[in-house]
């Protein structure tokens, strides 16, 4: 028995099928870097990712200030600057903040008083339209770059 066929084609289907499988991790390192743009964006305008804005602060917490309290919720920026978005190995994104954020995204409660949530991260069980956008965006470019070869 013998095969006959067109095999160096079969090959070259073989390697871009091979390739789609890059396309989520090509999309993850795109929209991450977009992401991160959007969150950026939220402390620059002190909203949450649903574009909702954050609670204003208290009169007590504006007069421990020293100097003016910019809208982004942290005015050392210390939040911010810890705040990271990274594509994840094969896929994935990661969002982290090596910050005490955990009070502004549920609220708090404590001896001193209490203080509404300012949420920095998704909280509705759903993607906010701008990340789905983005990711949507990507995985179509990151796919097309493949298929059109």
């Amino acid at each position: 028995m013998s095969l006959t066929g067109d095999f160096p084609a079969l090959a070259r289907m073989q390697e871009r099928l091979e390739e789609l499988a890059t396309v989520p991790s090509r999309a993850a390192k795109a929209s991450a870097a977009r992401i991160d743009e959007l969150m950026q964006e939220q402390f620059d305008h002190a909203v949450d990712p649903y574009e909702e804005p954050w609670a204003p602060l208290e009169e007590v917490t504006l007069a421990r200030r020293a100097k003016p309290m910019p809208p982004g919720l942290d005015d050392s920026g210390a939040m911010r600057d810890t705040l990271k978005v990274r594509p994840l190995a094969g896929a994935g994104i990661g969002i982290t903040i090596d910050h005490p954020a955990s009070p502004h995204q549920t609220g708090w409660s404590g001896r001193q008083g209490s203080g509404p949530a300012r949420p920095i991260l998704p909280a509705r069980g759903e993607l906010p339209d701008g990340w789905i956008e983005v990711l949507e965006e990507e995985s179509a470019r990151a796919f097309k770059g493949v298929v059109r070869k």
